[in-house]
């Protein structure tokens, strides 16, 4: 979390919201950017990625959008850390990275070091959480993936060296 849960600022719940805006729009829009007219059914399709990480922007926004429309006591308009959110910032980076890990070492490797490492920056030491839930979540982005909706990853390049 970027901040302590004692601190309220409406500053991030405005952000949050102007997202989740942004990803109805660009849902609503989604039918017409998207390519849909090849031999896939609707759940393959390659529009279906595209509705499931809108849909769940949008849900992920609600919880902001409700607390713009009836804040908490003592909310304020500023920014917290001094107006520098580093662990947002950090977790973006890592966001941005993601892209090029999956190309050169996989979805399950880069899946797990992203969880792992994000977990333990964010201050989540207990061995448990660090082995279990980046084990879980990569297990079931594998299983939706890769098996139920038929993604094709690209064989990683760390791979290709050895062929």
């Amino acid at each position: 979390m970027s901040q302590p849960l004692n601190q309220a600022s409406r500053l991030h719940d405005l952000l949050a919201a102007c997202l989740g805006g942004l990803a109805v729009v660009v849902l609503i829009s989604a039918p017409w950017q998207v390519d849909t007219s090849g031999p896939d059914p609707f759940y393959k399709g390659p529009l279906i990625f595209p509705l499931l990480a809108l849909g769940l922007m949008i849900l992920a926004s609600l919880p902001a959008v409700w607390r713009l429309m009836k804040p908490p006591e003592g909310a304020s308009w500023q920014l917290d850390d001094a107006g520098m959110p580093l662990k947002t910032i950090v977790v973006l980076g890592f966001l941005i990275l993601f892209p090029a890990g999956l190309v050169l070492i996989g979805l399950e490797a880069t899946s797990w070091g992203f969880l792992f490492s994000l977990l333990y920056y964010l201050g989540y030491r207990s061995s448990r959480t660090l082995i279990l839930v980046p084990l879980i979540v990569t297990g079931l982005l594998v299983l939706i993936f890769k098996y139920v909706l038929d993604v094709f990853f690209p064989t990683p390049l760390l791979m290709e060296l050895w062929r």
